[in-house]
């Protein structure tokens, strides 16, 4: 079994690794935990404990030796993209983040944000999000459901109370 203690680097500073390339797939509601154990896609028994406040990024490089290098890969997962782009105003766009960002913080699901889309994981169904947006009343939105990588470079945002 490979053991790793944290993040030792990301993607970029082992091009030139003369061992194996593998990865890991953790996806976003892993990617801040402290340990983990699973197979990498190469089938290798590989274990993580890693320090508080470290993210598991798109490309972190876990291991890193002669015959082995485990990069994270964060995979696609499904989500709700709600387009702010249309929006006519500054204010109209505020409104409308700040309502849906509440909305569904009231609900525990973090947010993310990609130039004017707020990006939400599923923790619930299509037709509890679609609704929960549609109740706001913010008039015509463009929203839809896509696979996409979540949190790739930095937690999702959370609202509301932490329990540390």
């Amino acid at each position: 079994m490979l053991v790793s203690n944290g993040i030792v680097g990301s993607v970029g500073s082992v091009e030139d690794a003369t061992g194996t390339l593998d990865f890991i797939d953790v996806p976003w509601a892993e990617a801040a935990k402290r340990l983990l154990r699973r197979r990498t896609k190469g089938g290798l028994d590989f274990a993580l404990s890693m320090q508080h406040s470290q993210y598991l990024f798109h490309g972190a490089v876990l291991y890193n030796d002669e015959d082995h290098t485990v990069v994270v890969r964060r995979p696609e997962e499904l989500a709700l993209i709600v387009d702010l782009s249309q929006t006519s105003s500054v204010p109209d766009i505020v409104r409308q983040a700040a309502l849906i960002g509440h909305a569904f913080g009231n609900q525990h699901v973090p947010v993310e944000v990609d130039g004017c889309c707020i990006l939400m994981p599923m923790l619930s169904s299509e037709d509890l999000m679609t609704k929960t947006v549609s109740d706001l009343k913010l008039g015509e939105l463009s929203l839809r459901f896509d696979r996409v990588r979540l949190g790739a470079s930095r937690p999702l945002l959370m609202t509301g109370l932490t329990h540390e």
